[in-house]
């Protein structure tokens, strides 16, 4: 379909083709029954088709392979040794209840009275096999959830960062164009953009909607607008914010419905698949998608100049109503370690709850390291360059207070190994530098790792322990 030749959007789409889409590390509601269903089921339809195969022996224990362990096996490999067992128990079941049913001796070794010796090769040698192919399901699958956690915490990072690149580049472009003729300046609409989206609300309305408005009023010239917030799906027809005066919500806009459809901005000259899109109401529909692609409301624009709606506001609104989705979701996630710490950083209190939450599902820890600086004369010149030690990935917070200073590191993915190669790194710069170690040096070490608790509460307890007012 014929687009204006926008980067940003022709970037995300290629990235959606080419990424795997984020799968939850969770399983869906009633997976349990539903495994428990087949782990039952088709033992029993084997059988059900063995009898009529092989009617005097249904589960093939006379034959030179054990076709009747192959339900088992498939089961163990797709789901884990639990499902596995369950079929075995099954089969073992059915061996009970045929014997007894048939009242004579089975294929096999015999008995007095009658009744077929339980065959214990046949059922010790398929169990065995059950359980080591369970064992390596059980494996790969707990690997499978924890890769699958990092890469969309990895991918989050990533898109995050794509659109800061984005951002930064243009702000330098409209600085140069209209800063003498525009009332604010991006970096400041920016800076206002996180403000109002970490406001906190309740129900379904937006933060800081209409304060979200009045800068695209600003920057990008809309006159008539209104911003509608996404509940499961469904958009709320009572607006979260209008600019000027903006009429009730016509959810059968084709525009709009057509926005909804692509989950990205639709003006009056996107051309579709069959044609251009039919001209309603509204002149510009953008949904509000955050880096997950997750949709939390509508931009609906019904008037603007003539002359506005050019590439260039195209792609402003875009990347700004995409950095508004992103603080809204972010304030959602961080706003319960900035309630706690409001000194805390927004972006380090966000990453900390991201993190809290892969530790506690796949058991892959991250860590904090406090270090905790004593006043004395270089004491700036060891901040800085304990500061300039860490990782790309890794994010900061700085506290100064007149007694002492202190710096603390969020190492994402990193356990107790990880801090102990953080600590032992910073300490040999130390010695490289000043010839100095933690203890000469009088800086304090304090370590923490993510998943025990909320993230509000371990990064209080840390702070606790360097004795550094919370707020």
């Amino acid at each position: 379909m014929a687009r204006l030749t926008d980067p940003l959007p022709l970037l995300q789409r290629i990235a959606r083709l080419v990424a795997p889409r984020r799968e939850s590390t969770d399983r869906p509601r009633g997976f349990g029954w539903i495994v428990a269903a087949e782990a039952i089921a088709l033992p029993l339809v084997f059988f059900a088709a063995s009898r009529l195969v092989r009617p005097d022996d249904p589960l093939w224990i006379d034959s030179s392979f054990p076709w009747s362990w192959l339900v088992p096996l498939v089961l163990a490999l797709r789901y884990g040794t639990v499902a596995g067992l369950g079929a075995s128990g099954v089969i073992v079941a059915l061996w009970l209840g045929l014997e007894g049913n048939l009242g004579a001796p089975q294929p096999g070794a015999t008995v007095p009275g009658g009744a077929a010796s339980f065959p214990e090769a046949f059922f010790l040698g398929g169990l065995i096999l059950v359980l080591l192919a369970g064992q390596f399901a059980d494996v790969w699958n707990a690997r499978l959830r924890r890769a699958r956690s990092v890469n969309s915490y990895l991918d989050e990072r990533l898109s995050t960062l794509t659109k800061n690149h984005y951002l930064l580049r243009l702000s330098h472009e409209r600085l140069e164009q209209d800063l003498l003729t525009r009332p604010t300046t991006l970096r400041d609409t920016l800076v206002d953009l996180r403000a109002l989206a970490m406001l906190p609300v309740g129900g379904d309305t937006l933060p800081g909607a209409r304060g979200f408005l009045q800068l695209l009023a600003q920057t990008c010239q809309l006159e008539v607008a209104a911003v509608y917030a996404d509940r499961v799906g469904a958009l709320n027809p009572q607006a979260a914010a209008t600019l000027g005066t903006a009429s009730p919500l016509d959810a059968q806009d084709p525009l709009l419905r057509y926005a909804l459809e692509v989950d990205d901005l639709v003006h009056v000259q996107t051309h579709g698949d069959e044609g251009f899109v039919d001209a309603g109401r509204y002149l510009v529909c953008l949904p509000l998608l955050d880096s997950t692609h997750a949709r939390i409301g509508v931009l609906t624009v019904e008037r603007l100049p003539f002359f506005a709606l050019d590439q260039e506001m195209l792609q402003l609104l875009t990347v700004i109503g995409g950095y508004y989705a992103d603080g809204v979701s972010a304030g959602r996630i961080a706003r319960a370690v900035v309630a706690t710490l409001p000194d805390c950083p927004e972006e380090f209190a966000l990453e900390l709850t991201r993190l809290t939450r892969i530790a506690r599902e796949v058991q892959l820890r991250s860590a904090l390291v406090a270090l905790q600086f004593e006043r004395q004369p270089d004491l700036h010149d060891l901040f800085d360059m304990v500061r300039r030690q860490r990782r790309q990935i890794d994010l900061v917070w700085e506290i100064h207070r007149p007694t002492d200073s202190a710096l603390v590191t969020l190492l994402p993915l990193a356990g107790a190994a990880g801090v102990e190669g953080y600590l032992a790194r910073i300490e040999g710069a130390l010695q490289l530098q000043f010839g100095r170690s933690f203890s000469h040096a009088r800086i304090g070490t304090h370590t923490a790792l993510l998943g025990d608790a909320d993230a509000a509460t371990t990064l209080t307890d840390l702070i606790r322990r360097l004795d550094v007012p919370a707020a």
